[in-house]
């Protein structure tokens, strides 16, 4: 799992007690205020046409130089902008997000929080008036009021793409089996079901929400392509029509943290009584105490929805389980996103199992999607290394001394001992021939490991090198980022370990015999959580 490191401000370490604190707190607005001008400014737009000097900033947008230049030295240093001889240039965040042209721009949604900042200030007089602060403002035209809606559907349209796009391989693997017909239940503009159609597009899907907000709908995604395969039901949440019609999965993104404890129990109830037999309610929100990458966001959104709404309240976990044990959803799995909010996977019946779907688990899923027939997520103290199982490959097999990733010159049985050492965990998988297909999906599996955070993460193969027949005669390979050696080349005895993994693995007794390969991916590099809260723990 990846660990970001917090800013001075989400430091909620209570051994601090030094008067920086304080003012890190005080002064935590200075970050949003910053992204947001810039934004305004669109500096990132300028930024992305090619590099530039304050001067031609400056000279192309009419800007304040010297107010520029100190802006853009602030972009510098919290990692959004680069420079490099006075020249300035988007950094990769800025550029893939930050960007109107880009197609992951979240500016919308990002200037939609700055909206939020003034009602911030009355906290202290919602909490000593108690006041519901769930009111239009009475100034406000309807012109006003459907542009104020279509920005905020916009912005949520966003985060909506972005969390069910992180969150698909979750729901995959919980469903098994296709479903047929969709509800998304107070979705916006929808985005939770286009990803969910573009992953099983023989389905349909139902798009239930209010009718203003099914009007801004249709103008940010305004062409019929948009909408194929979707249905669009006016509704409120709150009394829902969907009556009669059973549908296989039903998902409720950010949605059951705007109620009150009554509304958000009937909300769930009325939904968990649309499910087809077997189906599955997507529950997708804040939890109050999470702690994973934010410690304190949770608890902040809590806030947020006490000053925005009549009576919202982000729940805690166990409070969100009650809530769905209580509308007869007791089959129930969650699980944290990579970023600040959770998913809860819920089927109806009795006997189910609340639990958390663990991080190991979706790596193992992983791994079979790629292709293994087995995979288990292993302690690395559970490699077992042997002087036995080189002295094999020296007396028994021809390629020794032929291949640069065998032995004598891979790895000997006290390298690979401390190569292993540094690591936490290894994911053991096991698959068929052809060894060179074998081989390409072991090394796909250590990308996906990479891209997941674990840059550390290296691979261990079966047999003899793959990739080429043989090896050139100047002993240099052709092909080092394809090229890895096998376990039983580094001294690891294969059968031992697969059989403390729970594998099964035996000799092959003829040559029409089904041969098993093994292989490995060592990941979760010690130290690298010194930081974290939740260190030597893969599913903490």
């Amino acid at each position: 799992m990846r660990v970001m490191k917090l800013k001075p401000h989400q430091n909620a370490d209570v051994a601090l007690e030094g008067y920086q604190r304080l003012e890190d707190l005080a002064t935590a607005y200075w970050y949003s205020e910053v992204l947001f001008a810039s934004l305004e400014l669109n500096i990132f737009g300028l930024l992305e046409d090619c590099p530039a000097t304050v001067d031609l900033l400056a000279a192309k947008t009419g800007y304040d130089a010297d107010g520029l230049s100190r802006l853009l030295g602030v972009l510098v240093a919290l990692g959004l902008v680069v420079e490099h001889e006075g020249e300035f240039f988007n950094g990769p965040l800025a550029s893939s997000r930050l960007t109107p042209a880009n197609r992951g721009y979240l500016g919308d949604f990002l200037l939609y929080r700055r909206y939020f900042s003034p009602h911030w200030r009355r906290l202290a007089s919602r909490i000593k008036d108690g006041a519901s602060a769930n009111e239009r403002p009475v100034d406000e035209s309807p012109e006003q009021y459907r542009e104020r809606t279509l920005a905020y559907v916009r912005a949520l349209d966003l985060q909506a793409g972005l969390k069910a796009a992180e969150a698909l391989d979750y729901i995959k693997d919980f469903l098994g089996s296709p479903p047929s017909l969709l509800l998304d239940a107070g979705g916006g503009a929808g985005a939770w079901c286009r990803a969910l159609l573009k992953q099983w597009p023989e389905a349909r899907a139902v798009l239930f929400e209010l009718p203003e907000t099914l009007s801004a709908a249709r103008k940010l995604y305004p062409g019929p392509d948009a909408w194929e395969g979707i249905e669009t039901v006016a509704g409120s949440i709150l009394q829902p029509c969907i009556a009669g019609r059973p549908f296989d999965l039903i998902v409720l993104s950010n949605v059951i943290h705007a109620y009150g404890r009554k509304e958000a129990a009937a909300i769930l109830a009325n939904f968990a009584a649309c499910l087809a037999p077997g189906g599955t309610l997507i529950v997708h929100d804040y939890l109050a105490d999470l702690h994973d990458n934010d410690p304190v966001k949770g608890a902040l959104y809590d806030l947020h929805m006490l000053i925005n709404t009549y009576n919202g309240r982000v729940y805690k976990l166990e409070e969100m389980l009650d809530l769905l044990n209580f509308a007869g959803l007791e089959d129930v799995r969650f699980f944290h996103l990579e970023s600040d909010t959770s998913i809860f996977l819920a089927k109806a019946g009795a006997g189910g199992e609340n639990r958390k779907v663990c991080r190991s688990e979706m790596l193992v899923s992983q791994a079979i999607r790629s292709g293994f027939s087995h995979a288990r997520v292993i302690d690395t103290g559970d490699i077992v290394i042997e002087p036995w199982v080189r002295l094999k490959c020296r007396f028994g097999c021809a390629r020794y001394g032929n291949s640069l990733n065998c032995p004598p010159l891979s790895f000997d049985e006290e390298q690979m001992r401390s190569v292993i050492s540094g690591y936490r965990y290894g994911l053991l998988v096991q698959g068929a021939p052809p060894s060179g297909l074998f081989h390409e999906r072991l090394l796909a599996l250590e990308r996906f490991f990479f891209l997941q955070g674990y840059y550390e993460a290296l691979a261990f193969g079966a047999g003899p090198c793959p990739v080429c027949s043989s090896c050139p005669e100047d002993g240099r390979c052709r092909f080092p980022q394809k090229a890895r050696p096998s376990l039983e080349a580094c001294g690891v005895d294969v059968y031992e370990t697969a059989r403390r993994a729970g594998l099964s693995l035996n000799p092959v007794l003829h040559r029409q015999g089904y041969v098993k390969y093994v292989g490995l991916v060592l990941f979760d590099r010690k130290g690298r959580h010194a930081d974290s809260a939740r260190a030597g723990s893969l599913d903490a």
